[in-house]
């Protein structure tokens, strides 16, 4: 059990790196604050679910040791469908991306500011 705990540990710091660079890769210019924070968000959310999910398996079944299953399965299964991934495509789709959000920034009606008004500074004017 020990050794299976360590090739984990070893592992899963490498593949996480792995996957927020992949990730970094793949947000759109000029968007990446909101991409991290919903990479924060579902990265903080498998903090609360994993431990419940380990511990009810734990429960289940009355020992620690099938909860490694889970989490190997956790870990081999996205492994392939990481080779999917066509990063080169991802660049490129969200280069456009970022592209048509700028694009729509500059599509203000004529004559219009983009600044934010309060509702008592438009009653002085």
């Amino acid at each position: 059990m020990y050794p299976l705990g360590a090739i984990y540990g070893f592992v899963l710091g490498g593949l996480s790196s792995y996957c927020r660079s992949l990730f970094g890769d793949l947000i759109p210019p000029g968007s990446e604050a909101a991409f991290y924070a919903l990479y924060a968000i579902t990265d903080k959310g498998s903090s609360v679910f994993g431990p419940a999910i380990v511990g009810a398996i734990t429960d289940r079944y009355g020992e620690i040791r099938p909860a490694f299953v889970f989490l190997a399965v956790l870990i081999f299964i996205p492994l392939p469908l990481m080779s999917l991934v066509d990063v080169d495509r991802g660049k490129r789709d969200g280069a456009e991306m970022a592209k048509e959000l700028e694009g729509k920034d500059d599509a203000l009606p004529a004559g219009s500011d983009d600044t934010i008004r309060l509702v008592d500074e438009e009653e002085d004017e």
